[in-house]
């Protein structure tokens, strides 16, 4: 994260001069286009490979009919931790769940870069889920440093109220689970009331 905020100072007092000064506007826009290009820099130079343990689909999980992916980060060939995230079945969103580092490879940029390889790779919003006080600096500098390379980092959803208005996006999405499905079809055949009489003469016996 070395260097992210002294480009952003730099960036609004360039845009301040700019304004001041109207025929500086184009120095200064090019000052700040090479202060981008070196910050997207910084976020492409980090190598991470994610490797893939679990990739699932199943009924009561947050994003269900979605995707959901357990990987392995590798820096150099070496595993250095994991990342837990989802893809919702409207794949509008992508999910983080978890960010996990061995101690030793915290603060190397090693997040950011994850982040950015499933931007790249996906193209889709990135939403934490819950973010823990021990990961608010991460998500603010991840904010200011991806979001200024075109990543969109969104606000986190936390709590089970946040979570079930999410998932009402996509519960059309959802395939009725077999058992509703054969008492509901039951319960629409011709049998039924006779079914149903039988069963309240036997309760009531």
């Amino acid at each position: 994260m070395d260097g992210v905020v002294p480009r952003i100072k730099a960036g609004n007092r360039y845009t301040r001069f700019g304004f001041r000064t109207g025929g500086h506007m184009t120095f200064f826009s090019s000052i700040r286009g090479f202060f981008s290009r070196r910050h997207v820099a910084s976020v492409v130079m980090r190598p991470i490979t994610l490797v893939n343990e679990r990739t699932e689909s199943q009924p009561g999980h947050f994003v269900f009919p979605g995707t959901d992916f357990i990987d392995h980060i590798e820096v150099d060939g070496q595993r250095v931790g994991h990342i837990d995230y989802s893809i919702n079945p409207l794949r509008d969103r992508l999910y983080i769940n978890m960010i996990e580092l061995r101690p030793g490879s915290q603060r190397q940029g090693i997040g950011s870069a994850v982040l950015w390889h499933l931007w790249q790779l996906h193209g889709l919003p990135i939403v934490p889920l819950y973010e823990y006080i021990t990961s608010e600096g991460f998500w603010c500098q991840a904010r200011a440093r991806l979001g200024a390379a075109g990543v969109k980092i969104e606000a986190q959803l936390r709590g089970v109220m946040q979570m079930e208005l999410e998932q009402e996006r996509w519960q059309h999405l959802v395939p009725e689970p077999e058992h509703k499905r054969l008492i509901r079809e039951l319960m629409t055949s011709p049998e039924w009331p006779a079914i149903k009489a039988r069963h309240d003469a036997e309760r009531n016996a």
